[in-house]
């Protein structure tokens, strides 16, 4: 189903891309913080990858009148948030593209700054990124801290967390051009897809990222500790290759991660009461790719070591 509101806005050139599956009710909180922006968008485009009711519609119909902005709302079948966001970047017009996610709240003038410095800058950027403050359910927040550039990224530390280049898509205002041009998403990857995307950009782009704050991410209840640990691993795993076989990272960062992720695998692992005996070909696998570097590796490694010998007595 689509449904389209057409009421250019000319004073803006941001098209505003938000996508939902099941969690329309947080559209009540992230449309007005896109509509009640100090520069207004251009469009804001709202695409439902294939929730079990239709009350995403339902919540945007409640906003029309409030606004004079286009609003274009289309629902697909379910094909996960890459696919989703492909959509979205196939019907923007606007000249850059803002992605946000249903439980996002932009800051009052997050727009406005961002593409006044995308505007002062030459073609061959791609990107303008910020930082972000994050909100907890029990109240409490963070605040983000980027790393700054102007040019070339340094690809190891996209996705660093705090003081590292976000990973996050919607940390990124982009040139609609160059989404068209590499052709958006890769559909195939469920993990890490936004971390993909950022880095197939770099390779021929420049990215401006300033210290600060221009959304606010609200932190659902994590439920990693409640999920098969091994879909995650599986995902980043299938990211690290293609990171691999499309020289997206160097070999030297692809080694590091794929450690980290065997020990966030082992993590979980053991949170979730699974035997040793399946914990640890992960664990002599990550100490197998680089050795112990803290004194909690260190202390997982020998504990490894001790409870296989004791086993073999």
């Amino acid at each position: 189903m689509e449904m389209s509101f057409i009421k250019k806005n000319k004073k803006n050139k941001t098209s505003v891309i938000i996508t939902t599956y099941n969690d329309a009710e947080y559209l009540k909180r992230s449309l007005p913080s896109v509509i009640n922006q100090s520069l207004k968008p251009f469009e804001i485009i709202i695409i439902d990858d294939g929730s079990d009711s239709d009350e995403a519609e339902s919540i945007i119909n409640s906003f029309q009148g409030s606004t004079d902005i286009s609003i274009v709302y289309k629902k697909k079948k379910n094909g996960g948030p890459s696919s989703a966001r492909n959509v979205g970047i196939k019907l923007a017009n606007g000249e850059f593209i803002l992605f946000i996610d249903a439980d996002d709240e932009l800051l009052k003038n997050s727009i406005e700054w961002r593409q006044e410095i995308f505007e002062s800058l030459g073609k061959d950027y791609a990107s303008i990124y910020c930082s972000k403050i994050e909100y907890f359910k029990n109240k409490s927040k963070a605040e983000e801290q980027v790393f700054e550039t102007n040019g070339w990224l340094n690809v190891s530390l996209v996705g660093r967390g705090n003081n590292g280049i976000p990973g996050q898509i919607t940390n990124h205002l982009f040139r609609k051009d160059v989404l068209i041009e590499v052709n958006g998403y890769n559909e195939s990857l469920k993990f890490n897809e936004d971390f993909e995307l950022i880095l197939r950009i770099a390779k021929s782009w420049l990215f401006f990222g300033v210290n600060r704050v221009g959304f606010i991410q609200h932190i659902r209840e994590d439920s990693w500790s409640n999920s098969d640990p091994y879909i995650a691993y599986a995902g980043v795993e299938s990211f690290l290759q293609t990171s691999l076989d499309e020289k997206l990272l160097p070999v030297i960062e692809v080694n590091k991660r794929s450690k980290e992720n065997r020990l966030s695998l082992v993590k979980k692992l053991l949170y979730q009461k699974y035997k040793w005996s399946e914990v640890s070909p992960y664990i002599d696998e990550a100490f197998g790719i680089a050795a112990p570097l803290n004194v909690k590796e260190y202390v997982l490694f020998f504990l490894n070591k001790i409870i296989k010998i004791g086993k073999k007595n």
